[in-house]
């Protein structure tokens, strides 16, 4: 096989040719034996060749010039060279030959061409100019190399490896498929270029984003959905291999339709599947070709780059779709708050009534026997608190702090307050009552609003353990603290209590009777803590994971049951530490929970008998539950506040 000559060795054998030719001047018989020579190199040599000589017409054309570019001798031999060259460059060898410095006789540039047929190549030329005694410009060879798929395949190259690096920066779904369009149309050069997603579901196409030399068409484009028939595309989706059609003329490709919704004709098509593993997730499409045809380079380019963006277009269209749900959820979100704040303060009108009628009846009641009503006033009284308490633990957790109750109640009672008062002392004799009236509704409807404040945490522990077991005579509880000095911490009054309490009220109801709950107090370096570790019956793993969830019970619901506040297993409302975990956030502390479930009660539905000295006639052994809860306040934190 003969091996192709390179373009360096070809321009060494034309000097050696034109240096043959300058020695054998003065030999007439050498000359022409040289011509012939230069002659037959020439019409052998691979690449295309031109002759021209002084006055800048053709002298010679090989057969390669013939091979490449569709001309052939009869077409330019003793004409310019200007059918060949596009318009905007036809001056450019001629302004080149006279920019050539007098000791160089070899020019090379990278330039375009234009086929017989009209298309336009990339190339290369060298220019070997023979000079006569003046160093006038004379005859001239012209050696050309096509370079068209080199720089395209090039380009293709660096277009690849662009859209690769800037996939990342587009996670929107809509920007996405714009720039991906946008590099597509560059690429190619076309008039259009989309990408064609499929909905399965629906069984049709849609555009969420297209690039198109008409802004307007664009815009129209975005807005049209298809059905699988309707496009060529759909071919693709159901053989799941590529198309080209360079003449939608009156084959059997024409879509009528599709032009009418996008506006315009398509001349021509190149599509190619859009595959996220095993399925065809849409299509990439480019049409109208401003020069020559789509080919099989456009296949190979739009192939990998439809491998290349498939997984991020997947991907953006899933997040697109996790963005909206979250948006939804978002909405349906605030829409439940408003709902559970609007229900919680619509409870404050009827418990208070409630609480004031059982009071009166409480007085009327006072002349009959106390064990006849007293225990079902009790009750009463107990759940009607559990109410209240229900509704001051949504409020902290929903926190709308917009209620305009206060301000309601207010105005109606300074204009009408002395109707109020007449009224009030025909029934009751009593004018004073008005003003209990407007303390009820202040206490009622006022909106708390924690002011910041400097607390000793271990003082203000002390005292709420000794508040707390005069809640919780009945229970044979042992509390052992052991609290140490601390610093001041930053943080409301009121949230801190119920964080408190409300650690040991549950330390308390999750222990049997004869067992302990330690509470510690102490600080290091790094902040304060207060500690409540009980020995009662654990929390399960599946427990501890929901535990902090709100409205979670750790009973089985056919077990759940409303105690008195802090009987052994009494049920809780499940949203306490909730609570305390928005306030954690809010005021910049932590709290965590470790727990072991008792092995003799390993499932929530396993109930343990309520007390230590039970469990040990039943098992023989102690109680192997225990839990400790830890609120932690950065030092830091609380110096900053």
């Amino acid at each position: 096989m003969i091996q192709k000559p390179t373009y360096e060795q070809l321009e060494l054998q034309i000097k050696t040719f034109e240096k043959q030719i300058e020695n054998a001047k003065d030999s007439d018989q050498s000359t022409r034996d040289a011509r012939r020579d230069y002659k037959r190199f020439l019409q052998f040599l691979p690449y295309p060749v031109l002759v021209r000589d002084a006055n800048e017409l053709i002298t010679y054309l090989n057969p390669a010039f013939t091979q490449t570019f569709g001309w052939t001798s009869k077409d330019l031999k003793g004409k310019n060279e200007n059918r060949c060259i596009p318009d905007s460059l036809k001056n450019e060898i001629n302004n080149k030959v006279k920019e050539l410095a007098s000791n160089k006789n070899i020019l090379q540039l990278n330039t375009q061409r234009l086929t017989k047929k009209g298309e336009t190549l990339d190339v290369v030329i060298r220019i070997g100019v023979d000079k006569d005694e003046n160093n006038n410009p004379g005859e001239m060879i012209i050696v050309l190399k096509d370079t068209t798929m080199e720089i395209r395949n090039e380009r293709n190259r660096h277009t690849i490896i662009r859209i690769s690096q800037a996939l990342p920066q587009y996670p929107d779904l809509k920007k996405l498929l714009f720039y991906v369009n946008t590099e597509i149309k560059g690429l190619l050069g076309t008039q259009g270029a989309n990408v064609i997603l499929l909905d399965k579901t629906q069984k049709k196409f849609y555009l969420v984003s297209a690039a198109h030399d008409d802004p307007d068409t664009r815009e129209r484009i975005e807005k049209i959905k298809f059905s699988i028939d309707e496009l060529l595309a759909g071919q693709v989706i159901k053989t799941g291999k590529p198309i080209i059609v360079n003449n939608f003329s009156d084959g059997p490709h024409r879509y009528s339709s599709r032009d009418q919704k996008i506006g315009y004709k398509i001349k021509n098509v190149i599509l190619v599947p859009l595959r996220n593993r095993d399925n065809i997730i849409g299509i990439l499409a480019a049409d109208n070709k401003k020069t020559g045809d789509f080919d099989n380079t456009d296949l190979e380019s739009l192939n990998t780059i439809a491998t290349t963006v498939a997984l991020s277009i997947e991907n953006a269209r899933v997040s697109r779709r996790l963005r909206k749900a979250y948006e939804e959820l978002k909405g349906l979100n605030i829409a439940k708050d408003k709902m559970i704040s609007h229900l919680s303060h619509e409870l404050k009108t009827p418990v208070a009534i409630l609480l004031t009628s059982f009071k009166i009846l409480s007085k009327r009641l006072a002349g009959m026997d106390e064990k006849t009503w007293q225990p079902t006033m009790e009750r009463i009284e107990r759940n009607l608190k559990r109410i209240i308490e229900i509704e001051d633990e949504v409020y902290d957790i929903v926190e709308n702090k917009e209620v305009f109750h206060n301000q309601i109640f207010s105005l109606i009672l300074e204009q009408c307050q002395d109707e109020f008062e007449a009224l009030i002392a025909e029934e009751t004799g009593e004018t004073a009552v008005i003003a209990k009236v407007r303390q009820k509704i202040e206490e009622i409807f006022t909106t708390k609003n924690p002011v910041i404040q400097d607390i000793i945490l271990s003082a203000f522990v002390k005292k709420r353990i000794q508040a707390i077991k005069q809640e919780m005579p009945h229970r044979d509880i042992d509390l052992i603290s052991n609290i140490k000095p601390t610093q001041a911490i930053k943080i409301p009054a009121e949230p801190l209590r119920k964080t408190v309490d409300g650690l040991i009220k549950n330390a308390v109801e999750n222990t049997p009777d004869g067992g302990t709950i330690e509470i510690f107090v102490n600080q290091n370096s790094k902040g304060v803590q207060f500690i409540v570790k009980d020995h009662g019956t654990g929390l399960t793993k599946e427990a501890q994971k929901r535990i902090f969830e709100g409205f979670f019970s750790t009973q089985e619901t056919m077990d759940y049951s409303s105690k008195r506040p802090f009987d052994f297993n009494a049920g809780g409302k499940g949203a306490d530490l909730l609570r305390m975990k928005i306030f954690s956030e809010k005021y910049n502390f932590k709290i965590s929970m470790t727990s072991k479930r008792c092995q003799r009660i390993p499932q929530n539905r396993d109930k343990c008998p309520g007390s230590i000295e039970a469990c040990k006639e039943i098992t023989k052994t102690a109680c192997g539950g225990e839990t400790i809860v830890t609120c932690f306040f950065p030092v830091t934190a609380a110096s900053q506040k």
